[in-house]
């Protein structure tokens, strides 16, 4: 069981409908995530719609992607360097995404 699961089971117990707290937890994602004192207030961080470079080790390789759901490939220990993904990652993020 997940952290966002153990919410979604207070908000129903609380009264919430499923398709209530669904939306009241879609709502909280979306908001500002820097805490008080630390970043930019102007430029707030958020954890989703965000386009973060994630590497993540699976059962015997790494694992690159964008925090938008991009994936950027697959790469065994033998070859994984600390930028083995950073260039697909930057090209995604500079000629894909549109602002």
């Amino acid at each position: 069981m997940t952290a966002r699961d153990d919410i979604l089971t207070a908000l129903r117990a609380a009264g919430y409908d499923d398709a209530g707290a669904r939306h009241l937890v879609e709502q909280a994602d979306k908001e500002p995530r820097t805490p008080t004192g630390l970043g930019d207030p102007e430029f707030p961080t958020l954890l989703t719609g965000g386009h973060a470079l994630i590497v993540e080790y699976g059962d015997c390789e790494f694992y690159g992607w964008c925090q938008c759901g991009k994936p950027l490939g697959m790469v065994t220990p033998d070859k994984f360097r600390d930028d083995v993904f950073a260039s697909l990652w930057e090209r995604h993020v500079m000629t894909e995404v549109q602002v």
